[in-house]
């Protein structure tokens, strides 16, 4: 998990193409911002708005993200290692193909959101609302996606092998087939099996035809 300073010098200014930020703590309004190569390294956001923002090129490396509103933000061929969330918007997120490594999403709001051929290693989503999200050819095995609702989320040729998915709501998930290997409770069977059965175009009918 992250590995932060003991002292954080604050930081409210304009986010600029080609920042390299160490060792601050970041807040303010920056929504609808666009930047390319951003850098944040050892830094704590709190508060911060980013709404609609696009971030192109961006990598952030050991920083915690509290209580910010990044929903909409545009994440362009982005990464975050060793970065925690905690308790932020982030609906309609769209970072397809970025990657992720040692990442944790808690207590957050991803509805909607776009993970589509995404990489993540040694990450997890705890707590998360994540309905309608897209993880579709997305690699991610041996993650913790516990206590999350995947409601209607796409898992379609995504790998999700040695992940464990427990207290998390499966209801509508489609893509199902790539459920292959992950650990479930057993109050999840009745959701995981209807969806398994429907991927494989397996109809449940009581009525004999006559």
């Amino acid at each position: 998990m992250p590995r932060l300073a003991a002292s954080l010098a604050p930081w409210d200014g304009p986010l600029e193409d080609d920042v390299d930020l160490t060792d601050a703590v970041v807040t303010g309004d920056l929504s609808g911002a666009t930047v390319d190569a951003l850098h944040l390294t050892g830094c704590r956001m709190e508060g911060v708005r980013l709404v609609g923002a696009r971030l192109e090129r961006a990598h952030l490396v050991d920083c915690v993200v509290v209580g910010c509103d990044l929903s909409g933000l545009v994440l362009d061929d982005s990464s975050c290692t060793r970065v925690e969330l905690r308790d932020c918007r982030l609906s309609a997120l769209q970072a397809a193909g970025c990657r992720f490594a040692d990442v944790a999403f808690v207590d957050c709001r991803l509805d909607g959101a776009n993970f589509r051929r995404t990489t993540w290693q040694r990450s997890e989503l705890e707590g998360c609302d994540l309905a309608d999200a897209d993880l579709s050819m997305a690699t991610l095995p041996e993650s913790r996606i516990v206590r999350c609702d995947l409601t209607r989320v796409e898992l379609s040729k995504a790998v999700l092998t040695g992940s464990r998915l427990h207290g998390s709501v499966l209801d509508g998930l489609r893509g199902a087939e790539s459920l292959r290997g992950v650990t479930i409770s057993s109050d999840q069977l009745l959701p995981a099996a209807t969806a398994v059965l429907g991927a494989l175009g397996i109809a449940v009918d009581d009525d004999l035809p006559e």
